[in-house]
């Protein structure tokens, strides 16, 4: 098993990894965090050198999370919780409530109305998005559920188009043309292990799930 010039998607992989695979497998990811975090500290002390820092407005996210071996997998291409829940950080002194955790259900477009606002900027059309900010300072409830999708790709080639809908209490994935999908109990599984699309007594929520996926792919 080999790591490719540091990037943790150059190990080898099977659907079996052993601990020595996963241990180098995080172990050179957590190395590329503390890079990314040496250097946002590089960033964050200019700004206060030049006097700007308290006058910025910080967001760090991403496009996605990993599963780093959740599940026999490694990077993204899923729609497990550790790619779903993407990492996002927002700082803004005196405007944002300090070591705040949300967990509300947002996507990522609910943080443009929030940066904004904190900008003091008016936004004249927010479509669909909220306000994020909001949300997490316990000023307006989050959403009741959240959508993603992912098309045909070199790295899914025999998946043509899948879509999730995730509420606080369940997801499904679903797949264009296919009969099989992923339906999760995030209630009593929140590792997203038993898959229960073919339980009979998950059929109510299946249908009203995937009504929702409709709806939603029907506005877009």
């Amino acid at each position: 098993d080999i790591m490719i010039h540091g990037n943790h998607g150059g190990v080898k992989w099977s659907d079996q990894p052993t601990e020595a695979q996963l241990r180098k497998l995080r172990h050179y990811y957590a190395a590329n965090m503390a890079m990314i975090d040496e250097r946002i500290g590089a960033v964050l002390a200019s700004l206060e050198r030049k006097g700007l820092l308290e006058d910025t407005i910080i967001v760090f996210t991403s496009d996605h999370g990993d599963t780093l071996g959740d599940h026999y997998q490694v990077q993204k291409w899923t729609m497990f919780d550790s790619v779903m829940r993407v990492p996002t950080i927002a700082w803004a002194p005196g405007r944002l409530p300090g070591g705040v955790r949300c967990r509300e259900l947002i996507q990522q477009m609910d943080l443009v109305p929030m940066m904004f606002e904190l900008a003091g900027v008016e936004l004249d059309d927010a479509r669909e998005a909220m306000n994020a900010g909001q949300v997490c300072a316990g000023k307006a409830a989050g959403r009741d559920a959240v959508f993603a999708e992912h098309g045909r790709c070199n790295m899914l080639p025999n998946v043509e188009h899948m879509a999730m809908v995730r509420t606080h209490e369940w997801k499904l994935v679903a797949y264009a043309g296919e009969d099989f999908g992923e339906l999760y109990d995030l209630r009593n599984d929140p590792q997203e292990v038993k898959n229960l699309w073919s339980e009979p007594a998950c059929q109510a929520v299946r249908r009203a799930l995937s009504q929702r996926l409709e709806v939603h792919a029907a506005r877009a």
